[in-house]
Formats: C-alpha cells, sequence, structure tokens
C-alpha cells in the first residue's frame, strides 16, 4: 500500500470511524511518530469536529423542520384546511428518524462525560455507589 493510501485511510479512520492512534497503528502499522505528523500537518482534529458539528447541525435542522411541519398541520387543523398529502409524508419520515437522531445526540453527550483516568478518585467512587450500588451518603448531623 502507497503512503498516499496509508494517509487516506488512516485520515478517514480517524475523522469518520473516531478511532485512536493506537489504534490506526496496529489496524495499518505505521509508526506512532509518522501518525502525529499527519494528525498535525493535515488538520486532522479540526476535521473530525467539523464532521461531528456538521451531523449535530443536521440533526437539530431535521427536528426544527419536523417541528415547523406540526405547527402548519396543526395550524392547517384549526383552521378546518385540507393538509396537502406532501407535508403529512413528510412527517411521518422525519418521525420515523428521530430515534436514529435521539441515538446520535445520546452518544454525543456519552462522548462529552468524563472518563475515568485509571484511578478511582472520590467523586468516582461515589458516583459509582449513589448509581449502580444504590448508597446515598448523607451528610453527618454533629447536632443530634
Amino acid at each position: 500500500m502507497t503512503k498516499f493510501n496509508q494517509l487516506t485511510q488512516a485520515e478517514h479512520m480517524y475523522i469518520y470511524d473516531k478511532k485512536s492512534l493506537a489504534e490506526i497503528v496496529m489496524e495499518i502499522g505505521l509508526s506512532r511518530r509518522t501518525l502525529f505528523y499527519w494528525k498535525k500537518e493535515y488538520e486532522w482534529d479540526k476535521k473530525r469536529f467539523e464532521v461531528e458539528h456538521a451531523k449535530y447541525r443536521f440533526s437539530e435542522e431535521l427536528l426544527d423542520f419536523a417541528r415547523k411541519i406540526m405547527n402548519k398541520i396543526s395550524a392547517d387543523i384549526d383552521n378546518n384546511q385540507k393538509t396537502p398529502p406532501p407535508e403529512i409524508y413528510s412527517l411521518i419520515n422525519i418521525l420515523k428518524n428521530i430515534p436514529l437522531v435521539k441515538q446520535y445526540t445520546d452518544s454525543l453527550q456519552q462522548e462529552q462525560t468524563p472518563k475515568p483516568t485509571g484511578c478511582l478518585t472520590p467523586d468516582f467512587v461515589q458516583m459509582i455507589e449513589r448509581e449502580i450500588l444504590g448508597i446515598n451518603h448523607f451528610p453527618i448531623n454533629d447536632k443530634i
């Protein structure tokens, strides 16, 4: 495989597949130094952000469009007017994709949630106790 093919493959894996440089090193067999150079030289982080932002913007626009169609249909119903079938068809198709949009926005929120760094901080332990084990710590009142 030529260097250019490796570059395009590595770039695609980093930007669209969201793979780490370590994963790309293992799969393609390039040196970390080469990947770090390419990442900086070709602005992979900027491209990755733009791709994610575009997906987020599209999902927001899709939901906004669905709201507008629902408001128009609602106004048609209130005014005893017949709603054109293409509008109803469009709304149905958008509503079918709402779960996919929700799944995507949820995955973005999970990525933004801080991940543990390898050590158990007191806050992380309390979160585990609270959310997984159901243990709530109450402050001790000295004036009992």
